[in-house]
């Protein structure tokens, strides 16, 4: 009946967008395998990236990746040279990329979120680090 008045309708919590539908609305369009996919490639980046540190003798791997987030240093770095190197990166279109502080020291951290980043693209962020 559309005469009986409901507070739960006019409830504050209403005036507020819905946060899930367009996680819902992506889902619907592109599917599940297509999110599978997405995020078993970001993973596979985030492997290949540990691998690529591992193998640099002036980079350090913090601590093993368990999802999409490579954490490292890179000797002889300071604070300031963290920061100006991402800002550089930045400057140039390249990345996107911030310090962080692991165990006290300052660190770098790549987080793989986006489906299209590719192994090339951290090979050439990485190889600016030389």
């Amino acid at each position: 009946d559309d005469t009986v008045w409901n507070p739960c309708d006019y409830a504050h919590v209403l005036t507020r967008r819905a946060r899930g539908m367009p996680f819902w609305f992506s889902l619907a369009v592109h599917g599940t395998d297509a999110y599978r996919e997405a995020i078993e490639g970001t993973l596979e980046v985030a492997r290949a990236t540990r691998e690529l540190v591992a193998a640099a003798d002036h980079l350090e791997l913090i601590v093993e990746p368990e999802l999409s987030v490579v954490a490292f240093r890179r000797s002889g770095w300071e604070r300031a040279d963290y920061q100006s190197w991402c800002d550089r990166l930045l400057a140039e279109g390249t990345a996107l990329l911030t310090p962080t502080t692991v165990d006290g020291g300052p660190a770098m951290r790549v987080c793989i979120i986006n489906p299209r980043t590719t192994v090339d693209d951290l090979t050439t962020i990485l190889a600016t680090l030389v």
